[in-house]
């Protein structure tokens, strides 16, 4: 059987970009609009509430509601809402997540790119990724950080990450971290941060509290 002519417009089936054995580690969270105006607000909720994992509803219902009510009225108030928690140097969930960039990036070393990626808004899942494809990456372990699972969260976060690679003529390698809601790790390190207030106030109890999601 002759062998196949590869076309002269297709890629190597091998990266060519790739120069070393670095590991992506994609650190995932929801996202923020970015800045605190009605318009930029309007922005973001239209690209959040429009995702079918969020408002899990027919395509035509979820547009109407969208563009009816929700959009509207709701991003004035959202906006007003989002002024009273904005620091100085932004959305506290981006510069906590800047940080905590930082943090992993030190701590996991020189083998290992670690970039931050929201679901929407910025810095974009697809922007992130194409900033890992120029550095010639081609595995990536898919970190949600949502400690528990749920389809508006995890799953559409990599849903999306599989949305995009999926087009691509090199698709990375990818993994992605379980559930972690239940680590040993994560437990001890609410227990630092609330032990302190705890001794001061010496509740009877405590209630841990977390958004819910509707039964089916």
């Amino acid at each position: 059987m002759p062998t196949p002519t590869p076309s002269p417009s297709a890629p190597s089936p091998a990266n060519p970009a790739r120069t070393g054995q670095k590991t992506g580690v994609l650190l995932m969270n929801v996202g923020t609009p970015d800045d605190t105006s009605t318009g930029a607000v309007r922005r973001y909720l239209r690209e959040f509430l429009g995702d079918p994992r969020v408002i899990d509803i027919n395509a035509v219902g979820r547009f109407l509601l969208l563009e009816g009510i929700i959009l509207p009225f709701r991003p004035a108030k959202s906006a007003g809402a989002y002024r009273k928690v904005w620091t100085a140097e932004g959305a506290p969930l981006l510069v906590h997540g800047r940080a905590l960039e930082a943090a992993v990036a030190k701590a996991l070393g020189e083998e290992f790119s670690v970039k931050l990626g929201m679901r929407y808004g910025s810095p974009a899942l697809k922007d992130v990724l194409g900033a890992f494809r120029k550095e010639g990456i081609d595995r990536i372990v898919l970190f949600p950080l949502y400690p528990q699972y749920a389809a508006s969260s995890t799953g559409t976060s990599l849903e999306r990450v599989y949305e995009l690679v999926a087009s691509e003529w090199n698709v990375p390698t990818l993994s992605s971290v379980p559930p972690f809601y239940d680590h040993p790790g994560l437990i001890e390190a609410f227990a630092i941060q609330g032990r302190p207030v705890l001794d001061r106030v010496r509740p009877d109890h405590v209630i841990f509290s977390f958004h819910g999601l509707p039964e089916r």
